[in-house]
């Protein structure tokens, strides 16, 4: 039973305590998921949910509501302004625990509290805190510029980091003004008297400014922090709902190139370029010091800042050429050691190292000529810039001089007049060198939003869909499916329909489409021509994850994620209790090895361990985890394909036990799971076929018979007017 029960007993998501700690926050998510009409489960609200972390803070509850659909802002209340129309909301109340305020059916304005649980009326006008208002996702507006949307957030941190600058500002000024009047006052006008005075004044001032830096800075990094935060699990999010032939498409190297081109980002808005950039509208204050101080010495900067744009101007072309070239360069090379390492087994068992080492040695030698001139180039305009600096301040000297010596500039003017100067040049070069990788964060910030603006298969969170299948009949129609435009279709205008509750053989030689088969009925792979329906839905009118949430599946080669065993079945279904780990490995045939194990349960896989295994024991975990969803359709890929008899023996008898309860289809070979099946279907040249059972193991080709177009077509009519409700 939830904790969230008796608190709101009409709340059809809940929460095992076991899974997520009682809190006030944790009370309030699946109560406001369910006034903002969230058509989702149980395990929906618990994958969005940060993994291995019982309680939840604010950023938490923010960054799930983000994933289910619903992004948030905050908003300060103030005292007697309150907007009725943004409720729903969550209340965050100094000092006590967070609440929901709504409206009911008749219009009155109702106060959840996260803390008992207790519904009761409230006054707006009285109500003190912050609200966490759900705002309105434009999904169009965000893919145009995905980065600019997430930039745009952090608008409310530049007032004050500015107001934090000029105040710098003013401040630095308080040691060239003490120099000035030391030399101008204590010694020449020999007032020892004042220099106390002076000192105690400028000591305050340099505190203050140090004071102003360190909160700066600590912005600055919460600021990165929070990009940690958003971007790439954004980023990741994106990539991890790609179409599966768009991702199998792109090497492993690139899409993790994707990821790399935020930190280049991250550094350039929040590093020294930053620093620099709220500097530099306040240098403008300094050269006005400047111009009351000596008059002409202020053109110095004012030269220096024409120099820096020249220099940029000539040295832009042939830096981006360079970048782009050892990006380029530096992509395959990680590319090369990718592929080698993904395929070691398979270069070791040719021979092939050698050659492979040859070719990554020669891929490491162009890496590093690009990246050697990169450096080379970088180099020159970093001492270019040196240089500029250094006349600047030789031709401040000389101005200062001239100042003196013609009585319109006092020495303790000139001396505090080249104080400022380096104060000027420091961040104008910063600057500089920053803006000469402006094409490298450009080109980064171009691929991210290329990334983010790609078509998903994930629709949006608040986007009505059809209900998950709860039958398990499959039809194809017409299906035809090519894995690239110019290769051969692997299937060409299949047609079949598997009514609920059968047991159906997929047969057919290597590389025939057993697998794609598959992968289409699960929505993994689109066909190009023809329809997939389940329960008579075209499977891309549901959610790519609640229909994969209904299917069952056990690959050819299974692999464990690095966690528990536990937590690996739980993929599967998050919400099962430990006593539904047992019942599905159980009747997986896996119960006893699972527990022979030294932690049980809790035994640690993954990150190599899970390839210490034998084969056998990781099939039937993988069968336990699929039996776990209860699914209406089971998919079998060569489950048994090499193994010994007991993990053959384990999958007869689940096909057994589940017959007439799922769907179940399974790719295979095996005589024995083919003798189980109602029905044989074998994949040749493109086409399906069904075989007659005497002639499934062995025997002459098979003729075709009607399971094309007439009983296809049958099932496709009645199948259309089965289930036709909506939710959402």
């Amino acid at each position: 039973m939830s904790f969230l029960a008796d608190a709101c007993p009409r709340v059809p998501v809940q929460l095992p305590e076991d899974l997520l700690a009682p809190s006030d926050l944790a009370r309030c998510l699946p109560v406001l998921l369910w006034l903002m009409d969230w058509s989702g489960s149980s395990d929906d609200l618990l994958a969005a949910l940060p993994h291995a972390k019982p309680d939840i803070d604010v950023t938490d509850l923010r960054n799930t509501l983000a994933v289910l659909g619903y992004p948030t802002r905050m908003q300060r209340l103030r005292r007697g302004h309150f907007d009725l129309r943004c409720l729903p909301a969550i209340l965050l109340p100094p000092g006590r625990a967070a609440a929901i305020v709504y409206r009911d059916e008749r219009g009155q304005v109702l106060l959840f509290d996260g803390a008992s649980g207790e519904v009761k009326p409230c006054a707006p006008e009285k109500l003190r805190g912050t609200l966490l208002l759900v705002a309105e996702a434009s999904v169009a507006s965000s893919r145009q510029s995905w980065f600019n949307g997430i930039a745009r957030r952090f608008q409310g941190a530049l007032p004050p980091l500015l107001a934090i600058s000029g105040l710098m500002a003013v401040l630095g000024l308080a040691v060239p003004i003490f120099t000035m009047a030391v030399f101008d006052t204590v010694v020449a006008g020999y007032s020892p008297e004042t220099l106390p005075m002076l000192v105690m004044g400028v000591v305050a001032a340099v505190v203050l400014e140090v004071l102003f830096r360190v909160i700066r800075q600590r912005a600055l990094l919460r600021i990165a922090e929070r990009l940690d935060r958003l971007v790439p699990s954004a980023v990741f999010t994106q990539l991890m709902s790609l179409p599966t032939a768009l991702v199998e498409r792109a090497g492993t190297a690139s899409q993790v190139s994707r990821l790399r081109d935020f930190a280049a980002i991250r550094e350039f808005l929040t590093g020294s370029f930053a620093v620099a950039l709220l500097d530099m509208p306040f240098t403008l204050l300094v050269v006005l010091l400047m111009v009351v101080l000596g008059g002409w010495i202020a053109l110095v900067p004012v030269g220096t800042a024409l120099g820096f744009a020249l220099l940029f101007w000539v040295s832009r072309g042939s830096m981006r050429l360079a970048i782009d070239q050892a990006a380029r360069a530096n992509q395959a090379r990680e590319a090369l050691a990718v592929e080698a390492l993904e395929t070691v087994r398979v270069l070791k068992l040719g021979g092939a190292e050698e050659r492979w080492i040859d070719r990554y040695g020669a891929a490491s030698a162009a890496a590093a000529v690009a990246s050697a001139r990169v450096s080379t180039l970088t180099g020159s305009v970093l001492a270019a810039s040196q240089a500029l600096v250094t006349l600047s301040g030789l031709a401040a000297v000389v101005l200062g001089v001239l100042s003196v010596l013609s009585g319109a500039m006092t020495a303790g003017a000139l001396i505090a007049g080249m104080m400022l100067i380096w104060r000027i040049l420091s961040p104008m070069q910063t600057c500089f060198v920053m803006f000469s990788r402006w094409e490298q964060t450009q080109a980064s910030i171009r691929q991210v939003d290329g990334l983010m603006a790609l078509e998903t298969e994930r629709p949006s969170p608040l986007e009505a869909r059809m209900a998950p299948p709860e039958q398990g009949a499959i039809v194809f129609h017409r299906v035809t499916l090519r894995y690239l435009p110019q290769s051969e279709p692997v299937l060409a205008g299949a047609s079949f329909a598997i009514q609920p509750g059968q047991v159906v053989a997929v047969t057919g030689s290597e590389g025939t489409g057993k697998s794609t088969l598959l992968l289409l009925i699960a929505g993994l792979y689109r066909p190009q021509g023809g329809l997939v329906r389940i329960d008579g839905h075209d499977v891309r009118s549901f959610n790519p994850a609640v229909l994969r949430r209904s299917i069952g599946w056990v690959p050819q080669s299974p692999g464990l994620l690095y966690g528990t065993i536990a937590q690996n079945l739980r993929l599967a279904r998050p919400s099962a209790t430990d006593a539904d780990l047992r019942a599905a490995a159980a009747e997986a045939g896996v119960l006893e090895a699972i527990e022979a194990m030294p932690s049980g349960f809790d035994t640690r896989v993954g990150d190599n361990h899970s390839s210490r295994l034998p084969r056998s024991i990781l099939q039937r975990i993988a069968l336990a985890g699929a039996l776990l969803r209860e699914a209406p359709i089971l998919l079998l890929d060569e489950p048994v394909a090499g193994l010994d008899d007991a993990c053959a023996k384990a999958f007869t008898d689940v096909i057994a036990s589940r017959r007439g309860r799922c769907t179940i289809l399974m790719a295979t070979h095996r005589p024995s799971h083919i003798r189980m099946a109602d029905r044989v279907l074998r994949l040749r040249d493109g086409q399906v076929e069904e075989v007659e059972q005497s002639t499934a193991p062995s025997g002459p080709r098979p003729t075709r018979t009607p399971v094309g177009m007439s009983l296809a077509n049958a099932a496709f009519a009645n199948l259309s007017a089965a289930n036709t409700s909506r939710v959402g």
